[in-house]
């Protein structure tokens, strides 16, 4: 069995048809395999090397496969422009299943972040900075 065709149906759908993708990246197997093996993984790969998918793929994979509810994900990201970079992919491949994420930041409006409070999402996103962590 290959690492895509263990993902959840409903992402594998998604990756083909609303994504257009043939085929995942060699380092988005390796990482799939792995974690849902159960393994704990850093993942290297060059720049635009699929890094991300390779990450969120399988955890959004058990998310959907486990029926996991509520605030279940936390993405620590190392730096604040990665952070941004990432924050609209992963927002568009929560949304494709059904799902929200939602990133939390200083910049991240007061409105937004009382939203987040009422209505976890299923995943977090933010940087390390002290100000992130607590709700003004």
């Amino acid at each position: 069995m290959s690492a895509f065709d263990r993902l959840h149906p409903a992402l594998q759908h998604h990756v083909v048809n609303s994504l257009g993708w043939r085929d995942l990246r060699p380092v988005q197997n390796l990482a799939i395999d792995a974690y849902l093996n159960g393994a704990n993984l850093v993942i290297l790969a060059p720049t635009a090397g699929g890094k991300t998918e390779a990450a969120f793929f399988p955890i959004l994979s058990q998310l959907l496969t486990d029926s996991w509810t509520g605030f279940t994900v936390l993405y620590v990201s190392p730096i604040r422009a990665l952070l941004n970079n990432q924050q609209e992919r992963l927002a568009r491949y929560f949304r494709l299943v059904g799902r929200w994420s939602a990133c939390w930041h200083g910049d991240t409006p007061q409105s937004e972040k009382r939203r987040i409070v009422a209505d976890p999402p299923d995943c977090l996103l933010t940087w390390p900075a002290p100000q992130n962590l607590v709700q003004s």
